[in-house]
């Protein structure tokens, strides 16, 4: 229990101390993995804010790694957040510099020293209070990599709490690694009262006997306590990260983001939106190199285009519906290339002479009886299912936009990601074939993967 127990930073006000002024729209950029481009991604996501003619302000948190200033054009700041945080400056609005964008002002990183890299409590209690206050109409918080909790608590002071991931695997698994980590210290809200904390304390208790995912943990809480699940499913509901996947080059790319928001809903019970997929640019590095941001002297490149879609899709309340976690166009545009060109599947007949889109799955099991469920051979039982459904992998990759149908199909658990992306596969894929045993399907399937896990 000790880790719900920790105090977490006060949410940001609506006004300030007097109602004189409405404090800054809070936005952190954060990831579980350095090399993902998040510094990229939160630089431009300032100029893009700036853009209307908006206040925005820039703060490098990524302490011990700032490199925000040298992407800004600022060679060397005369003032940065080490001066701050060593009393040096009264408050972050004197460690504030202008930059080679309009309307973009930087608080620096730069050149922290050792013991900067590591704040303690009071340090990181004043850096918090002190970002509330800041005068300006957008603050974007440039966060380090990892899941320290001087990371996860600048992640959740923030109102828009973006994740960015890269399509390599040790990306994936680590954005997954960093989320729950920070959904954990979310519900710390709640569970520091004394009737959360005695609910929870038995939950955990059970838990120890049989593992259980915090989806299942909630669930078995409101089972114990209906106020108390309540509570618990209220806070989940309301930690909702955003999600942006950088540098895709491939079609297959726009269907990690989806991947992600259902795996992140089957495992912890609350809603993950996926803004967008960003393309690799060589506008980019070009950037880079001339320390300008991408949107602002390459504004027509394919990174700044898919940025300012995000945004807009965010400003326009036309993110995807967390329960339809395939209604992306950019996902579903990837997946039908990739069945035009027999990606994710041995091409055949139907790729070469697209025939008429046919009924959907559920309403064909209306006509015709699966087989019994087979839980000692669920791969294959999924096949067969497909297949006298009459549906080619193509068709199911572009009504899904899960990659690796094969795989999952030929129990290939090497080539397999993550468990809880397993689990969230599995059951859309069942799903969407119109199983109706589908959560016990995927239980079984998941307990071959452990085996096989345990046994490599």
């Amino acid at each position: 229990m000790r880790s719900f127990d920790a105090s977490i930073p006060p949410e940001p006000l609506a006004q300030g101390a007097h109602g004189a002024r409405r404090s800054p729209r809070i936005w952190a950029v954060a990831g579980g993995k350095g090399g993902v481009g998040k510094s990229v991604v939160a630089t431009n996501l300032a100029v893009a804010l700036a853009a209307p003619g908006a206040r925005c302000l820039l703060v490098d948190a990524d302490f011990g790694g700032a490199n925000a200033h040298t992407l800004l054009g600022v060679s060397r700041p005369k003032r940065t957040l080490s001066h701050f945080l060593r009393g040096e400056a009264k408050s972050l609005e004197e460690v504030a510099c202008a930059t080679c964008a309009p309307g973009v002002r930087l608080v620096s990183g730069a050149f922290a020293l050792l013991e900067i890299a590591n704040l303690n409590h009071a340090q990181k209690s004043r850096f918090l209070r002190h970002v509330q206050r800041l005068e300006a109409d957008h603050v974007v918080l440039d966060l380090g990599a990892g899941s320290s909790f001087n990371v996860l608590d600048a992640f959740l002071l923030a109102r828009r709490r973006i994740a960015v991931v890269s399509p390599e695997p040790t990306a994936v698994e680590n954005v997954y690694h960093f989320l729950n980590a920070a959904f954990f210290r979310w519900l710390r809200g709640v569970a520091r009262q004394a009737p959360v904390r005695a609910v929870l304390e038995e939950v955990l208790a059970e838990a120890r006997r049989q593992p259980l995912v915090p989806r299942e943990l909630i669930a078995l809480a409101a089972q114990r306590d209906t106020r108390v699940g309540r509570l618990l499913q209220e806070r989940a509901r309301s930690f909702a990260p955003l999600l942006i996947v950088n540098q895709a080059d491939r079609p297959e790319h726009h269907c990690i983001g989806p991947e992600i928001a259902a795996a992140y809903r089957e495992h912890l019970g609350g809603r993950l939106e996926h803004l967008g997929t960003l393309a690799r640019d060589e506008c980019v590095l070009e950037s880079v190199r001339r320390q300008r941001p991408a949107l602002q002297i390459f504004p027509a490149g394919a990174f700044a285009t898919d940025l300012r879609a995000a945004i807009d899709r965010l400003h326009g309340g036309t993110t995807p519906d967390p329960d339809a976690p395939y209604a992306s166009p950019r996902a579903c545009e990837a997946a039908r290339a990739m069945a035009r060109h027999g990606l994710g599947g041995t091409p055949g007949p139907a790729q070469q002479h697209p025939a008429p889109t046919p009924a959907t799955p559920i309403d064909r099991v209306r006509a015709l009886q699966l087989p019994p469920l087979d839980t000692a051979h669920p791969g294959a039982y999924l096949r067969r299912c497909r297949e006298l459904l009459g549906i080619p992998l193509p068709q199911l990759l572009e009504q899904t936009c899960i990659r690796g149908l094969e795989r999952i199909e030929g129990e290939r658990f090497h080539e397999l990601p993550p468990e809880p992306y397993v689990r969230g596969q599995v059951l859309q894929y069942a799903r969407a074939l119109g199983i109706a045993e589908a959560e016990m399907l995927a239980e079984s399937y998941l307990e071959r993967y452990r085996r096989a896990a345990l046994s490599a």
